[in-house]
């Protein structure tokens, strides 16, 4: 065995020894595309190196050297349109090619055009004309000034309008909503480019209108908006009007006249035209991975580049999506992308999502990343898919034409030690992280924060609908807070669909999950959510349960430590004829006027009843403890004893104080003698978040300012 070994190893070694060695090609923005790409005679555009990728493989195709690299100076690259690498441009099984910034470099590639020719008015305001945007050339909806995002004008100036109801509601949808009077005016200018930003239950729509009709109070749609339901209608809806000119003058604020073509700003105190660094998006998407149908992408690496401002545009008929904001587009995507890997890279000041793996992609990485500054959300996961359209890309390039066929070959996608944070500023629905329809996904060491909905969900089929594609994930050891805050309603720090066999949630630590109105919860099984274990979390400080389930089949929930939600601090909606879940060897905690137990817990009754077991969920053991010492905690004003003897519910559990170093503080360790393991409770570490964040990024990110009326119980 050993000489076998040592032959194994001879022959490895004379093949690496008789391998082409490394090819490079560098590229600065002070490059030259003409000149060969060399240390001192650099390219100068991502295209150009791409290309030379390109023409290496295929000029040694027979013998292809260890690796092909591609070294880009720092600076910024101002794109023209995304970059596509497609499977020419990518690695072979025995070549990976890598793009990766010079060593102490920091490349970044922009889609946003700089602003200048600024004029100073009488009011402090500064003007520019823009011939293209006039003439219908170019059009925009962010701005960022000083790398700080900027807000058009809106009314009312601070805080929401709130409508009457939906206006012409028919099982197709409706065309508009009426308002109170006064709220909206139709001689408003420019009313084609005002767009009505309308909070639902979950979801939110960005409309725009066809008309104001001031005598009748109704504003009627340009197009019948889909979905004509509780959730999704507009009686009693929070929202405002953006984009109005006539409310522009705070400072801060920016308009877009595109009758005239005059962009308007309204500086900030010690902003100068000359000093200001202004921009604007005009580029959907900034980086396409691009495979084949029968030629992945594959063996790619990018590592320490920065891609920020990408564009959103509502359409001219508005949108509207029924939950997280599934429909608006990234600004990577992946198309049957395999073994790619972003390492340490940077997504920054974007309009819509910051990543979206598509149909194919599996067995890919995002590591060490930063995602800031997002209109939508982090990673969307599987279908649906919103794909890059390519007209110079072959027949067989998969787009979403091919999403249906191929979605359930989007698996295997890990995501750790990234920063997810500052999202939701243009679709606040969105997601930090979405799981559709997938496989085998891992979500490890992320810090997600601040995001007006659900930090990440799993599953998407509703109920218990088979074959489910989502199973066997894991989301482990992430730090997830600042989620809702008061924007939205029916969210979880973890949020689940359906079937998803193998799942695992653990050793996470979630907290402030508030939301607008109820559902602010901190691990949240939703409908027909099955086969799940949810282990070694720590959830606190939340609006309205660290655990519901909504309904659901035999999920796992043990030893957790829930603490200090306000209104409850377990909740259960819908009872069903089977075991919902197994609730064992948690502690919870808590020192408010919140209630142990939310909502229904029917069907909790050990026996049976007509040969059929009345028992549909199972507590115990567990240890329950209110601050002030009072045990009288369970539903009906009953002692866990009393409680144990009626429903025979909780063998096992206790009353009694853990003994928590400092709850206040967010500190649950346990001190010496605590009770927590006379019930099977077993301490753990959650070390939450990017485990090494030396690795991140070194990216000078600004907290991220928000049109939202931000809100916590």
């Amino acid at each position: 065995m050993k000489a076998k070994v040592a032959i194994l190893t001879v022959l490895a070694l004379v093949a690496a020894a008789n391998a082409a060695p490394a090819k490079r090609f560098y590229v600065s923005p002070a490059g030259n595309d003409a000149d060969p790409g060399s240390r001192r005679q650099p390219f100068a555009t991502f295209a150009r190196a791409q290309e030379a990728v390109k023409q290496a493989k295929e000029t040694s195709a027979a013998d292809l050297p260890e690796r092909i690299e591609v070294l880009f100076g720092g600076g910024e690259y101002v794109l023209t349109e995304p970059v596509v690498l497609q499977s020419h441009h990518g690695g072979a099984d025995n070549c990976p090619v890598i793009y990766r910034a010079r060593d102490g470099e920091t490349p970044v590639f922009t889609g946003g055009r700089r602003i200048t020719g600024w004029t100073v008015g009488a009011d402090g305001a500064w003007t520019v004309h823009l011939p293209e945007v006039k003439e219908g050339r170019l059009d925009f909806a962010q701005l960022f000034v000083n790398g700080e995002r900027r807000f058009r004008p809106r009314l009312p100036k601070a805080g929401y309008f709130t409508s009457v109801d939906s206006f012409e509601k028919t099982d197709q949808g409706v065309n508009g909503f009426t308002f109170r009077e006064g709220d909206l005016n139709p001689a408003w200018a420019n009313l084609a480019d005002i767009e009505f930003h309308v909070l639902h239950i979950w979801s939110a729509s960005r409309m725009r209108a066809a008309s104001i009709d001031a005598a009748q109070n109704v504003l009627r749609f340009t197009k019948t908006r889909p979905y004509n339901t509780y959730w999704s209608d507009f009686k009693n809806r929070r929202y405002w009007a953006e984009n109005v000119k006539e409310a522009f003058g705070t400072p801060g604020e920016w308009y877009l006249d595109k009758p005239t073509g005059t962009l308007s700003y309204m500086p900030l105190p010690g902003e100068t035209p000359a000093s200001a660094v202004v921009e604007a998006p005009v580029l959907p998407q900034l980086l396409i991975f691009q495979g084949f149908e029968n030629q992945p992408l594959i063996n790619t690496t990018l590592e320490g580049l920065v891609f920020r401002q990408s564009q959103w545009l509502t359409p001219p008929e508005g949108n509207f999506t029924p939950q997280g904001e599934m429909n608006i587009p990234a600004a990577v995507e992946f198309v049957a992308a395999r073994n790619v890997t972003i390492r340490r890279c940077g997504f920054l000041q974007l309009g819509g999502y910051a990543m979206a793996f598509g149909p194919g992609s599996h067995s890919n990485t995002v590591a060490d990343c930063i995602m800031h500054d997002l209109g939508a959300g982090g990673a969307k996961i599987g279908a649906p898919y919103v794909g890059y359209r390519n007209a110079k890309a072959p027949s067989n390039v998969l787009t979403s034409e091919a999403a249906g066929a191929l979605a359930q070959s989007t698996s295997a996608i890990t995501i750790s030690n990234c920063r997810i944070t500052g999202g939701g500023r243009i679709h606040p629905a969105a997601h930090g992280v979405w799981i559709g329809h997938s496989s085998h996904n891992r979500i490890l060491h992320n810090e997600i924060s601040d995001l007006y909905y659900t930090a990440v969900a799993i599953g998407w089929v509703w109920g218990y609908a088979e074959p489910s594609r989502s199973h066997h994930n894991e989301v482990a050891f992430n730090h997830m807070h600042r989620i809702g805050q008061g924007v939205l309603s029916d969210m979880g720090g973890v949020y689940t669909l359906g079937l998803s066999p193998g799942t695992t949630v653990h050793n996470n630590r979630i907290h402030d999950v508030h939301a607008h109105d109820y559902g602010g919860w901190g691990l949240y099984t939703d409908e027909g959510s099955t086969g799940i274990r949810m282990y070694n979390n720590i959830v606190y400080d939340v609006k309205t349960g660290g655990f519901h389930q909504h309904y659901g089949r035999e999920n796992i929930i043990e030893n957790n430590i829930f603490a200090n939600s306000v209104t409850q601090q377990l909740q259960r909606t819908r009872d069903e004829q089977h075991i919902s879940f197994f609730f064992r060897n948690n502690i919870v905690y808590w020192d408010n006027a919140g209630v142990l137990l939310g909502s229904n817990w029917n069907g909790g009754v050990r026996g049976e009843k007509d040969g059929k077991p009345t028992q549909h969920y199972e507590l115990g053991p567990n240890l329950y403890w209110h601050n002030s010492g009072k045990q009288d905690i369970f539903p009906g004003s009953k002692t866990l004893a009393q409680w144990q003897a009626e429903t025979g519910q909780d063998t096992g559990s206790l009353a009694a104080d853990p003994l928590f170093e400092s709850p206040e503080k967010g500190d649950f360790r346990l001190k010496p003698n605590s009770p927590a393991e006379k019930v099977g409770f077993k301490p753990f570490e959650t070390k939450p978040g990017p485990s090494d964040p030396g690795q991140l990024p070194n990216l000078a990110v600004k907290p991220v300012p928000t049109m939202y009326e931000i809100r916590k119980p």
